[in-house]
């Protein structure tokens, strides 16, 4: 008697498996960039490094149930095709933390286009709105989830599936435009702002493409193939691409504005609301003081708007703890 025939599974563990592989790689790159982060950037607030230590251990948890699910169907489960058609708890629970990496890091970067857009209610809050119905749907797919036993009862739900992948898909691409648009319409005539403000741009289009083309692609393999798991080997990296563009969008912040010991650095605490009264310093000063006070207050003045401008733009000055001694220098100046 011959055996039963044996569907290939390149399309279904073979695609899984890819996507375990991929996601320990970028796993390792940001740990690397976490090992950095914390050397480089000590003094920076608390909030930045609990937001950082959550998103490895996200990362962490999410890799350990992802090489469960692929030890469990290919080692445990070795040519035992009737197991194949059912579900095993890690597979289902991943996307949990998968979603709340999301979450974090896009909450992130809507704090940043919250600074940019001078606290532009709408605008911030449609972005927010998005991120939050992207976790919702993300949370009620692993509690429906888990209550289905077999991959084909989870085409059920496969409109909820799609629709996780399009909101975020939806907020990144969003996300992104903004901050481009901001970032080009806070340009000041200073060559070196604007040289930033170009990296700066640069930077943002590349770090938000990768998760952009991940969540398209995964979205894409639903879309063409649903009764596969190649949707998988993409969606198993998602969570990792989010965590390598926060810290790659963190760790570039010296790359960015110079080193600490320069003097743009030194006034890029200032708040733009400081502006005015510099200008005035500058003026009483060209009024009452000698060509050495002019010379001075008025180099002061330049550095501060160009300065104040990259402070916008980059939002260092929510990041460090050494904003006051920052500020004292600037007094000293």
């Amino acid at each position: 008697m011959s055996a039963p025939a044996v569907r290939p599974l390149d399309d279904t563990l073979g695609a899984m498996l890819i996507g375990v592989i991929v996601s320990a790689v970028l796993y390792g790159v940001s740990l690397v960039q976490t090992f950095y982060y914390y050397v480089a950037y000590p003094k920076d607030l608390w909030y930045l490094k609990a937001l950082v230590a959550s998103t490895v251990v996200f990362d962490t948890i999410h890799l350990m149930l992802i090489s469960h699910s692929i030890y469990y169907y290919l080692v445990s489960n070795y040519f035992k095709p009737e197991t194949l058609q059912f579900m095993i708890w890690s597979l289902l629970l991943e996307a949990l933390f998968t979603g709340l990496t999301g979450a974090f890091v896009q909450i992130f970067y809507t704090a940043r286009v919250w600074r940019l857009s001078k606290r532009n209610i709408p605008l911030t809050g449609a972005i927010l709105l998005i991120v939050v119905a992207n976790a919702g749907c993300g949370t009620a797919w692993v509690v429906l989830s888990l209550q289905f036993g077999t991959f084909e009862k989870l085409l059920r739900i496969s409109s909820l599936t799609l629709s996780i992948n399009a909101l975020s898909t939806a907020v990144d691409v969003l996300i992104a435009a903004t901050l481009c648009i901001m970032l080009n319409k806070a340009r000041t005539g200073f060559k070196k702002s604007d040289t930033i403000i170009n990296r700066l741009i640069l930077f943002v289009v590349n770090t938000g493409i990768l998760t952009s083309c991940c969540a398209v692609a995964s979205l894409v393999s639903l879309l063409a193939s649903p009764d596969t798991l190649i949707y998988a080997c993409f969606y198993f990296c998602i969570g990792r691409l989010y965590t390598n563009s926060l810290l790659a969008t963190l760790n570039a912040r010296k790359s960015l504005t110079g080193t600490i010991d320069d003097v743009s650095h030194m006034l890029v605490s200032l708040p733009p609301s400081l502006t005015p009264s510099g200008s005035m310093g500058a003026i009483e000063g060209q009024r009452g003081g000698g060509k050495n006070a002019i010379g001075s207050i008025s180099i002061r003045v330049d550095t501060t708007k160009e300065s104040v401008r990259e402070d916008r733009v980059i939002g260092i000055d929510h990041y460090s703890r050494s904003d006051e001694d920052s500020q004292h220098k600037t007094r000293a100046l």
